[in-house]
């Protein structure tokens, strides 16, 4: 794994949070019509409509987010320490705020209020002193 890979995990690990987050939602929106249409079918029909596979799957994908959440905690942590490891402050904060704040290169230049050429070489500086401090491709 190279060191670009080995940061990007988070970001790859966040997206892929928000879509299952998103997934969530519509799931219980859906909800909220079935259990509308269980009570009104009920009342008409007298029987009840199971609506509780549903609110399984609800369950179920909380339960996997809050699990990747956790994961991604402890992976931002161990990135954080391994980020630590380039000793030079400025390269550390470019580190951090690309594969930890999910910046862009760009956004980063603007806080830092330096140009973008510059941020970018200092990025490309950081990823090497990164990969010989982590021992990485």
């Amino acid at each position: 794994m190279t060191a670009k890979q080995y940061l990007n995990q988070a970001r790859t690990l966040e997206y892929a949070i928000k879509s299952k987050q998103e997934e969530l939602y519509q799931l219980k929106e859906k909800s909220r019509y079935l259990q509308s249409t269980a009570l009104s079918e009920r009342i008409q029909r007298g029987h009840i409509n199971n609506s509780n596979t549903i609110i399984d799957k609800i369950i179920d994908m909380q339960s996997e987010i809050n699990a990747e959440i956790e994961h991604l905690l402890d992976l931002k942590a161990e990135i954080r320490q391994r980020i630590a490891t380039v000793y030079n402050p400025v390269y550390i904060a470019v580190l951090t705020d690309k594969y930890l704040n999910f910046f862009t290169l760009e956004q980063i230049a603007e806080r830092m209020e330096k140009d973008y050429s510059t941020v970018r070489r200092w990025h490309g500086q950081a990823l090497q002193v990164f990969k010989k401090e982590n021992h990485m491709k």
